[in-house]
Formats: C-alpha cells, structure tokens, sequence
C-alpha cells in the first residue's frame, strides 16, 4: 500500500507546476543548488514563456526523480552505498598524514571513479525505466511552448538532454551530497600543494591587465569581462552539485561572446557547434574582422578564471572531469570544461619571472 500510495503522489505531484514560493512544494535539499546569486541563463531560448515552461518541466521531472528515491529499494541502494563511502573513508582517514602525496591522489582518484561509476549506473537506471513517464509529463498542457522544440530529431536530442539535466541534478542531490565532505577532505588534501601555489599565482596575476593575457587591444573588454568572473565565481566557485558547476562553466564561456557583442557591436551566434569534430569544437560566429576566434577566447577566459578568485582551481578540476555525465564529456559542456581546464594548466604552468620579463606591457 505505501508503494501504491508514493506511486500516486508522484504521477499527482508531477503534473504540478512548482511555485517558487510554496515551501511544500520545494525539492529535497534544493537549498544545495539555489545557494548562490547566480541566476542560470538559458543563451538559446530568447522566448521567456519558452524558458519558464523549459525550467517548470524540468523541475516536474526532477521532482519525479526525488519521489522514485523514496520507493524503499532505492532508499536502501544509496543508504548502503553512502554508508559504506563513509565507512570506507573512517578507515583510511586514519593514516591521511602518514601517506605521501601520490598516495592521497591516487585514493581520492579511486573513490572518485567509485562515485562516479554509481551516479551513472544510478542515472542511466532512472532514464531507463521512467522515460516514458518524462514523455508522458512533457505532454501535459502546461509544456505546449515547447512542443515544436521537442518535435524531429533535434527536438528529441532536446528533449532528452533536458531529461537527463533534470535526473543527473537530482541523483547528485541524494548521493554527493552527503559525500560531499568526504570527497572535499580527500581533493583538499591530494591537491593541497598545487592549489596552494596555483592561489599564489592567481594573486599575483589578478592584478595585470589584459594586455598581460595576451588579448588583443580591439577584444579587451572596458568592463574587465566582470559578468563572466561574476558567473565564474557564483557559479563555479559556490554552487554545489558538479553539475551547475559545470553548467556555469558553459554559461561564463558563452557570456564571453555575449559581452563581446554588446560592448564592441559584433553579430555572433549563440548555436555554438555546427558539429562535433576537433575542427569544429569552437564558438560559431560569424566571420568578420574583429570576430572572437578560438584562439583568442582561451587568453579571455584565462583573465576571467583569474579574476574569478576560485578557491582550490587544481582540486575543481578533477572533481568535474570525472564526475561529469557521461553525455556532455564531448560536445558543449566538454569542449568548454577543456577550456577550463586549459586555463588551470596554462596559469599552473605559467612562470611570472620569465613572464614579466617578456611582456612589455610591465617593462
């Protein structure tokens, strides 16, 4: 009967349209993912009617996520999985400061992929058998300014991919969540030295200007880029759950060519792949003189991630690497978190005497 009944709320308790303001409508630890002043911001619908209904359903969707973990079969595989993370992590937090470096990463890398292995088989079970139900959801009458955007083989890969958004957020609300301290010491730890010197460079770096990161004089921004380290520091450096993280990541990059636009009156398109080969890995805009190329976004971005003021860069890195969903490793969400990455790497790399030596700019 307690099946029965948890099965009604959730096909009654998906039909509805989640109000802001109704506490009892609210997701399980929802708090973890609206911490932050950092609003998302949807580059591809322009439509507001369009966005609100993209953002309901996927909250619908989320909310039949969250009532599928209170089924008791559920409840027990993550209950025993997270417990025995922690049980786990009890055992080998007792010899942390006898260990060397190389020990700590590779035992934070373990656990990692062990994590990771379980949020996508969790995903992937979850997509199986409730797609059908998303479908069904995604037909009600509150969803029909999105019907022709979910229409043709387009609209499906939409579709699903806003399917798939919804789940990933909310199995990492019930399973990182309550590793996430545990994970957190693990990164903290194995990276300390790195993110410690990676800190001191970014200080130092934080206050040069443009001309320093190499960005030509008619792309540098009167603005200092400060809405993209604004997206880059709420929404990267404070948000919880890998998944928004990664999705600011996408945000701040395409904020990059949305600022350009408005503060050097260029025309670029927001449709940011014309396809998936290593060629075209890269903003798609229109070709014109002063246009933003690949190469000349890395050097924007790396001033942004300075600026951004991100706590423990090196230690983000490998969070997000490997526990991103399977399906956004390649394509949008990985060609940016790879340009995330790059930027890491190139200021870790970066050696500020040879540097101040070579640039100009400080002479």
């Amino acid at each position: 009967v307690a099946e029965v009944a948890v099965h009604l709320q959730s096909f009654l308790g998906c039909d509805t349209c989640i109000d802001e303001n109704n506490v009892s409508l609210q997701l399980h630890m929802q708090v973890a993912v609206n911490e932050t002043s950092y609003a998302h911001r949807s580059f591809e619908e322009d439509d507001e009617a369009k966005a609100n209904a993209r953002l309901q359903l996927k909250r619908s969707i989320q909310r039949y996520t969250y009532r599928l973990f209170l089924l008791s079969t559920l409840d027990d595989l993550v209950s025993q999985f997270v417990d025995a993370a922690k049980a786990k992590h009890t055992e080998e937090i007792r010899s942390i400061d006898r260990r060397g470096r190389v020990a700590l990463k590779e035992n934070a890398m373990a656990d990692l992929k062990m994590i990771q292995d379980f949020l996508d088989q969790l995903q992937e079970l979850i997509m199986e058998g409730g797609t059908e139900d998303f479908i069904s959801i995604s037909k009600r009458y509150n969803f029909l300014s999105l019907k022709q955007a979910m229409e043709g083989n387009n609209g499906i890969t939409y579709r699903d991919q806003l399917f798939r958004d919804a789940v990933r957020e909310q199995v990492e609300l019930e399973v990182y969540v309550p590793l996430r301290s545990i994970i957190s010491r693990q990164l903290v730890h194995g990276w300390r030295n790195d993110d410690r010197e990676m800190q001191f460079k970014m200080e130092v770096l934080r206050h040069r200007p443009q001309s320093y990161f190499k960005i030509r004089p008619n792309h540098q921004s009167p603005s200092e880029w400060r809405s993209v380290s604004k997206i880059l520091h709420e929404g990267v450096g404070r948000s919880t759950l890998p998944c928004a993280k990664l999705r600011a990541i996408v945000d701040a990059s395409k904020e990059v060519a949305r600022l350009y636009t408005e503060e050097h009156n260029q025309s670029i398109s927001y449709n940011v792949f014309a396809g998936l080969s290593p060629s075209n890995l890269a903003p798609n805009i229109e070709t014109q003189s002063d246009a933003l190329s690949a190469d000349d976004f890395l050097p924007i971005f790396i001033f942004c991630v300075v600026k951004s003021q991100i706590e423990r860069p090196c230690a983000l890195c490998v969070l997000l690497r490997t526990l991103c969903d399977p399906s956004k490793r390649i394509g949008e969400t990985g060609y940016y978190l790879a340009s995330f990455e790059a930027a890491i790497a190139h200021i870790r790399e970066l050696d500020l005497a040879d540097a101040e030596a070579n640039n100009p700019t400080l002479i």
